[in-house]
C-alpha cells in the first residue's frame, strides 16, 4: 500500500488580471493566478510542486480549488515579484545577500530583519531580489516556505491587514492541502461575509506549520497607514518561532515596539551598483549612448557627478540620467552636470521646469497625465490614461484621432511617469513622487479632481457610451474607461458638486435605468448589497457622500419622496458619512425606517464601526432593540463586527443583549466565533445567556473551547454554563477542546463536572479526538479521570485502533498500561496487531503480544497481521509473529495469503522466511491467483525463481491472468518468461482474460516475447481473447513487427472473428496502414466482410483513412460493396464529413444513389449530417 511519489510541473497564467482589484496586483489574475512566477532572478521557470499520487495533480487543477483561493486571497502578489524582479539592474544588489547581519537572519530562526533605507534607496528591488534568492532555496528544499507582500499607497482600500494576510498564505499552499480554507468558505459564502482577521490569520498559521521554516518579506511598510501596519506585524509577529520577517521601510519607522529585538540593516545604493545602473541607463539612452561614444572620458564625469550628489539614492540617480538625457550635445550634458540638483525635491523641481518649458501641446499633455495619475483612485491603465486624456468636454463621442501613443505621453513627462510593460499599467516613477506632486497640487493642479470628474462624466454620456439601460456585457477594450468610471462621484464629491452641479444632477437623474453596468462596478456606493429597485437621486447623492448634492435635492422637495426599500439613511449611516446623516435628520428622514437588508440605520451603522452616527441616531430617538433582516438587531451586528465601543453605547442605551441574530444565534456567540474576546466579557457582565444554542458549534461554551479562549471558558461557566451541553460539530465542549489541544480548558471543564466519556461529535468522544490528533497529555488527563479506553465508534473501532493508526505509539503504550483491549476488532486494519504490524511499529507488536494480542485474528483489508506485515516487507515483524504463533497460510484479505503479498510487492526475504515457515507456494486466492503469478506480473525474477525450486506448479491455472506465463508475457517479463518455459510452462495453455500467452504479448506489443514463445512452439493461429486471433490483437494496436513475424510463423491473414471480423478489417478502421499493405501483399481478402463496419472499405471511410481506401481500391476492393452499419462505404464517408473520400469513392464509381444503411441515400446521410459541401 505505499504511494508512489509524483512530480506537477504547474503554472500560473494570469490571464487579463483584475485592475479594480488592486491594480499591480493582478486582481485574481483571470483564470490562474498570475504570470509564469520564478523564484530564481536569473531564470524564469515553472514551479515544481510535490505531492503524493496522482490524486495531488487533479486537487491542483480543482476549479472548487481555485474559487476558494480566489475568494480568500484576492491580491496575488505572485505577479508583483516578477514585475520588480525583472526591473533589477543585473549584478547589483549582490552586497545585501554577502551581508553577515542578512546571513545571520537568513540561517536563523524566529528573526526579524529590518531593512530601513532613505527614499529611492532602492528598497523595493532588493526585497524583490531577497525573495528570488530564498525561493531558490525553497525550491531544493520543500519544508522551506517563502512570501512577500508589497503595499501599495494606491491600494490601501484594498490592502487590508486580513487581505496581506490572506495573501501571504496564497503563497505557501501551492500543492498543499487548504481544508481549513474549505471551512471559512462554506461559512462566509452562504452569507456573503468576509473572513475575520482572527480566521485568516488562522489559516495562515496552519499553511506555516507545514514547514520547517518560513521567510515573509514585507517591503515598504512605511507605504501602509499606522493602524493597519501595527496589526499586520503584530498578527506576523504571533506565527511562530519558525518564521524569519524581513521589513523593508525609511528610517523613521519604527517596528521594534511591534516586533521584540530585530536585527537592523541600512539600505544604500553603493558606488559599485550605481555604476552598473548609470552603465546600462547611459546604453539604453540614444542621446547619451552617442555622447559618450564620441568623447573621451566624459562616461567617467557622468559617473563621478551622478555617484557624489546621489548620496546611495537609486532614485535620484535615475532623475539624473532621464534630465541628461534630453541634452543634444555634449556641451549640453557638461552644462547639465554642473547643476545636478542634490536632493529629490530639487530633482522633482527640476522634472517639473523642463516639463515647463515644453511647447504648449506637450506641457498640456503631462499636466493632464500627472492629474490623472496622481489623483487616480487607483492605478490606471495604459489604455484607461490614453482614453481619458483623449476626452475633452462637450464630446459626444470619443475621437479615436484623439488618442495619444502611450511613448508620446511618457516623454513629454520628464521620466516622472513609468510604464509596467508586463501589465500595461502607468504609475508613478516612485512612492515620493506622489508625496511632490501632492505637496504642488494646490498651486500646480487646483482643479484637478473637477477636470477628472469632468471627463468621466462626459465619458459616461457618449451617445455610444455604455449605453446605461442596456444589457451590457462588453470588455475592457471595447469600452475602455468604464471600470474606472465607477470613481466618478468620489472625484466628484467637494468642490466638483458646485462646479459641475448641472452635470452631476443630469448623471444621477439616469440612476433609475443602471441595471446591468452596476454590475460590472465592484465599488462603493455601486457595490451596497441593499441597492434599490428604483435608485433616486437623492439615494445615490446620500450613499456617495455628494453633500451639496443632497442639499440642493432636498431643497427642491425629494423629501416627500423617500426611497422606500432602501433607505437613503440607511446607505449613510453604512458608509459613515456623518454629515449626510444629520442633513437627513433635518429634513425628516425616520430613523428607524427598516430596509430590505439591514433591519435599520442603526444596524448599519453598527455594523461598520460608526460609533458617531450610532450616537447621531440614538440621539435623534432612534430604537436601539429594533429588530428585523440580516443582523436581527444593532447590538448582534457590533458584536460579531468586533466594535467594542458601539456595544457598550448600545448597552448603556438599553440594547438587548439576548436578542436573536440570523447566522450565529447570538450576539454573545457571534462576537465569540469572530475572536472577539472583550465584546464576549461586556455581554456576559450584562447578562447574555451563556447557554444560548446555535451556530456550527452548537453553544458558545464548545466555540470558546475550540479557540482555546481559558478565560472566557473560565467565565462562561462562572456565569452557570453547561459544561455537558451537546451538539455541534464536535458534540461537547469536552470533545472540542480535546481534539483542539488546549490542555488547560479540558482540565477547567472536568473539574467543573464534564463527562468524559460523552458521546457524539465528529470524533465519538473526548478520547477518540484527543489520541487522534496525537494529544497524549490530554489523553492522560481523560484516562485518569475515568475515560473508557475501550469505547467503541464507527470509524476506527475502539480508542487503540484510532491510535494505532495514526501511529501514536506513546499513546498507544499509555491505552495499553491502562488495560484496552488489545483483541478489538473494527477499522481499516481489523484488528490492532495488524494496525502496528502495517506500520511497522515492532515495539507496539511486540508489547500488544505480551498483553495477550491474538496474532491469527482475521479481519480488515489484509486479512491478518501475517499478510499486512508480508505485504509491506517487514521481516522482523513477520518472524515475531510466526515466532508467537502465526498461521502463515491464513487465506483472506487483499492479497489472498501472506505469500501472495509478499511475492506481489518483491519482498525475497520475507517469502523465503514464509517458505521456511510452510507457507504453501501453490495456495491460490486474491486478485492474482498465486505466488507464481504475483511475482510474475510485477517482475520478480528471483522470487519466481524462488518458487520453482520449492514446488510451485509453473502451469497453475487461476483468475485474471490464467497462467504465470500468460501473465508475465503480457507485462512484458521476458527473463520471467525465459525462466517459466525453461521449467516446463506450457506455451499454449489457454485461459485468463488475454487467452493465450502469444495472445497477450502480441496485443501489447511485446516482440521478444512473441519470438521467444513461437520459438518454443507457441500456436500462431491460436484463438481467443477479445480480437479472436494473434494476428488481430497485433493488427488492430498498430504492432507490424509482430504481424512480420506472426505471418512469416504462418498466420492465417484471413482469418475471421474476434471484435473486428479479420485482421485487416482491425488494421483498417484503426488507420494502420502499412499493416494494411503487409497483410495485402500476403494474401489478405480486401473484400471479407464482418465486424461492426461490414468491410475493410467502410471501416476506412468512415473514419477518414483515405490512404487505405486508396491502397484497398488499388487491390480490388469492391467500392459498393453492402452491409455493415452504414450500408455502404460512400454512405458511411458522407456522414462523416469526409469530402476528399467521397470524391475518391465516386472517381472509382461508388453508386451515390444507394438507398440501404444509415441515412437513406448518399445524399439524404450528407446533408442530415451538415455537410453541404458532399451534398
Amino acid at each position: 500500500m505505499s504511494s508512489e511519489s509524483h512530480t506537477i510541473n504547474q503554472y500560473f497564467s494570469g490571464g487579463t488580471g483584475g485592475i479594480g482589484g488592486g491594480g499591480q496586483q493582478g486582481g485574481s489574475g483571470g483564470t490562474g493566478e498570475g504570470p509564469r512566477m520564478n523564484y530564481d532572478i536569473e531564470t524564469v521557470n515553472n514551479l515544481h510542486i510535490h505531492g503524493s499520487g496522482p490524486e495531488q495533480q487533479q486537487y491542483m487543477n480543482s476549479t472548487e480549488r481555485t474559487k476558494i483561493i480566489d475568494w480568500l486571497s484576492p491580491i496575488n502578489f505572485f505577479l508583483r515579484q516578477a514585475e520588480i524582479s525583472q526591473s533589477q539592474q543585473k549584478g547589483t544588489g549582490k552586497w545585501l545577500l554577502t551581508d553577515p547581519c542578512f546571513q545571520q537572519w537568513e540561517s536563523g530562526s524566529g528573526k526579524t530583519l529590518w531593512c530601513h533605507g532613505i527614499p529611492g534607496a532602492g528598497k523595493t528591488v532588493l526585497a524583490s531580489m531577497v525573495v528570488s534568492h530564498l525561493g531558490g532555496a525553497s525550491f531544493k528544499h520543500k519544508d522551506i516556505g517563502v512570501a512577500c507582500a508589497y503595499p501599495n499607497y494606491k491600494e490601501a482600500e484594498d490592502q487590508t491587514p486580513v487581505r496581506l494576510l490572506a495573501g501571504l498564505w496564497r503563497q505557501l499552499i501551492l500543492g498543499k492541502d487548504i481544508g481549513l480554507a474549505k471551512i471559512l468558505y462554506q461559512q462566509h459564502h452562504e452569507k456573503c461575509t468576509t473572513p475575520t482577521l482572527d480566521e485568516v490569520s488562522n489559516v495562515l498559521h496552519t499553511a506555516i506549520t507545514e514547514f520547517s521554516k518560513v521567510y515573509i518579506v514585507i517591503d515598504a511598510v512605511d507605504e501602509y497607514l499606522e493602524t493597519p501596519r501595527q496589526i499586520l506585524l503584530e498578527y506576523i509577529a504571533m506565527m511562530g518561532s519558525t518564521v524569519n520577517l524581513m521589513i523593508t521601510s525609511r528610517p523613521h519607522i519604527a517596528p521594534d515596539s511591534i516586533l521584540p529585538d530585530p536585527d537592523t540593516l541600512e539600505i544604500r545604493a553603493n558606488e559599485d551598483d550605481i555604476r552598473r545602473y548609470v552603465d546600462a541607463q547611459i546604453h539604453m539612452s540614444s542621446h547619451l549612448k552617442k555622447h559618450v561614444k564620441n568623447q573621451a572620458g566624459l562616461q567617467e564625469e557622468i559617473h563621478s557627478k551622478i555617484t557624489s550628489t546621489v548620496d546611495g539614492m537609486f532614485l535620484l540617480a535615475k532623475l539624473h540620467i532621464e534630465s541628461l538625457s534630453t541634452k543634444t550635445t555634449v556641451k549640453g550634458v557638461r552644462e547639465a552636470l554642473k547643476t545636478l540638483p542634490e536632493t529629490l525635491n530639487d530633482s522633482y523641481d527640476d522634472a517639473m521646469r523642463r516639463i515647463k518649458e515644453q511647447n504648449e501641446e506637450s506641457r498640456n499633455i503631462a499636466n493632464s497625465t500627472l492629474t490623472w495619475v496622481s489623483n487616480a483612485k487607483r492605478s490606471l491603465t495604459t489604455l484607461e490614461l490614453q482614453t481619458a486624456l483623449a476626452i475633452e468636454p462637450g464630446m459626444k463621442a470619443l475621437d479615436e484621432d484623439n488618442m495619444l501613443d502611450i511613448d508620446i505621453i511618457l516623454s513629454v513627462c520628464a521620466g516622472l511617469v513609468i510604464v509596467d510593460e508586463q501589465v500595461s499599467v502607468v504609475r508613478l516613477v516612485h512612492f515620493t513622487t506622489q508625496e511632490y506632486l501632492e505637496s504642488i497640487q494646490l498651486q500646480q493642479f487646483p482643479d484637478a479632481q473637477t477636470e477628472i470628474t469632468c471627463s468621466l462624466l462626459t465619458y459616461l454620456a457618449f451617445d455610444k457610451s455604455v449605453g446605461l439601460d442596456s444589457d451590457y456585457e462588453g470588455n475592457n477594450n471595447d469600452l475602455p474607461l468604464l471600470r474606472y468610471s465607477q470613481y466618478c462621484l468620489v472625484h466628484a464629491a467637494g468642490p466638483p458638486e458646485h462646479v459641475l452641479k448641472d452635470m452631476v444632477l443630469a448623471f444621477l437623474d439616469q440612476a433609475s435605468q443602471w441595471r446591468t453596468i452596476r454590475h460590472n462596478w465592484e465599488l462603493p456606493p455601486w457595490n451596497f448589497r441593499d441597492w434599490p429597485s428604483r435608485p433616486s437621486t437623492l439615494w445615490i447623492a446620500a450613499a456617495a457622500n455628494l453633500l451639496e448634492t443632497a442639499k440642493c435635492v432636498l431643497l427642491n422637495g425629494a423629501s416627500s419622496q423617500w426611497c422606500a426599500d432602501s433607505p437613503e439613511i440607511s446607505v449613510a449611516s453604512y458608509y459613515g458619512h456623518f454629515q449626510m446623516v444629520r442633513l437627513l435628520i433635518e429634513h425628516g428622514a425616520d430613523v428607524d425606517v427598516q430596509g430590505r437588508y439591514y433591519g435599520s440605520a442603526m444596524q448599519a451603522a453598527s455594523e461598520r464601526g460608526h460609533k458617531e452616527i450610532v450616537q447621531l441616531l440614538i440621539e435623534h430617538g432612534a430604537d436601539v432593540n429594533v429588530q428585523g433582516r440580516y443582523y436581527g438587531s444593532a447590538v448582534y451586528a457590533a458584536s460579531e463586527h468586533g466594535h467594542k465601543e458601539i456595544v457598550q453605547l448600545l448597552i448603556e442605551h438599553g440594547a438587548d443583549v439576548n436578542v436573536q441574530g440570523r447566522y450565529y444565534g447570538s450576539a454573545v456567540y457571534a462576537a465569540l466565533a469572530c475572536g472577539h474576546k472583550e465584546i464576549v466579557q461586556l455581554l456576559i457582565e450584562h447578562g447574555a445567556d451563556v447557554n444560548v444554542q446555535g451556530g456550527n458549534y452548537g453553544s458558545v461554551l464548545q466555540a470558546a473551547s475550540v479557540y482555546g479562549h481559558k478565560e472566557i471558558v473560565q467565565l462562561l461557566i462562572e456565569h452557570s454554563a453547561d459544561v455537558n451541553v451537546q451538539g455541534g460539530h464536535y458534540g461537547s465542549a469536552l470533545q472540542a477542546a480535546s481534539e483542539c489541544g488546549h490542555k488547560e480548558i479540558v482540565q477547567l471543564l472536568i473539574e467543573h463536572g464534564a463527562d468524559v466519556n460523552v458521546q457524539g461529535g465528529y470524533h465519538g468522544s473526548p478520547l477518540q479526538a484527543a489520541l487522534k490528533r496525537g494529544h497524549k497529555e490530554i489523553v492522560q488527563l481523560l484516562i485518569e479521570h475515568g475515560a473508557d479506553v475501550n469505547v467503541q465508534d464507527e470509524d476506527y473501532g475502539s480508542p487503540l485502533l484510532a491510535a494505532l493508526a495514526d501511529g501514536h505509539k506513546e499513546i498507544v503504550q499509555l491505552l495499553i498500561e491502562h488495560n484496552a483491549d488489545v483483541n478489538v476488532q473494527g477499522g481499516y486494519y481489523g484488528s490492532a496487531v495488524q494496525a502496528a504490524s502495517v506500520h511497522e511499529h515492532k515495539e507496539i507488536v511486540q508489547l500488544l503480544i505480551e498483553h495477550g494480542a491474538d496474532v491469527n485474528v482475521q479481519g480488515g483489508n489484509y486479512g491478518s497481521a501475517v499478510q499486512a506485515v508480508s505485504a509491506h516487507g517487514h521481516k522482523e515483524i513477520v518472524q515475531l509473529l510466526i515466532e508467537h504463533g502465526a498461521d502463515v497460510n491464513v487465506q483472506g484479505g487483499y492479497y489472498g495469503s501472506a505469500l501472495l503479498a509478499a511475492s506481489a510487492h518483491g519482498h525475497k526475504e520475507t517469502v523465503q522466511l514464509l517458505i521456511e515457515h510452510s507457507a504453501d507456494v501453490n495456495v491460490q486466492d486474491g486478485y492474482s491467483g498465486s505466488a507464481m503469478q504475483a511475482a510474475s506480473v510485477h517482475g520478480h525474477k528471483e522470487i519466481v525463481q524462488l518458487l520453482i525450486e520449492h514446488g510451485a506448479d509453473v502451469n497453475v491455472q487461476s483468475r485474471y491472468y490464467g497462467s504465470p506465463l500468460l501473465a508475465a508475457s503480457e507485462h512484458g517479463q521476458k527473463e520471467i518468461v525465459q525462466l517459466l518455459i525453461e521449467h516446463g510452462a506450457d506455451v499454449n495453455m489457454q485461459g485468463g482474460y488475454y487467452g493465450s500467452p502469444l495472445l497477450a504479448a502480441s496485443e501489447r506489443g511485446h516482440k521478444e516475447i512473441v519470438q521467444l514463445l513461437i520459438e518454443h512452439g507457441a500456436d500462431v493461429n491460436v484463438q481467443g481473447g477479445n480480437y479472436g486471433s494473434v494476428l488481430q490483437a497485433a493488427s488492430a494496436c498498430g504492432h507490424k513487427e509482430i504481424v512480420q513475424l506472426l505471418i512469416e510463423h504462418g498466420a492465417d491473414v484471413n482469418v475471421q472473428g474476434g471484435y473486428y471480423g479479420s485482421p485487416l478489417l482491425a488494421a483498417s478502421e484503426r488507420g494502420h496502414k502499412e499493416i494494411v499493405q503487409l497483410l495485402i501483399e500476403h494474401g489478405a481478402d480486401v473484400n471479407v466482410q464482418g465486424g461492426y463496419y461490414g468491410s475493410a472499405m467502410q471501416a476506412a471511410s468512415a473514419l477518414g483513412h483515405k490512404e487505405i481506401v486508396q491502397l484497398l481500391i488499388e487491390h480490388g476492393a469492391d467500392v459498393n460493396v453492402q452491409g455493415g452499419y452504414y450500408g455502404s462505404a460512400v454512405q458511411a464517408a458522407s456522414v462523416h464529413g469526409h469530402k476528399e473520400i467521397v470524391q475518391l469513392l465516386i472517381e472509382h464509381s461508388a453508386d451515390v444513389n444507394m438507398q440501404d444503411g444509415y441515412s437513406g441515400s448518399t445524399v439524404q446521410a450528407a446533408a442530415a449530417h451538415g455537410h453541404k459541401e458532399i451534398v
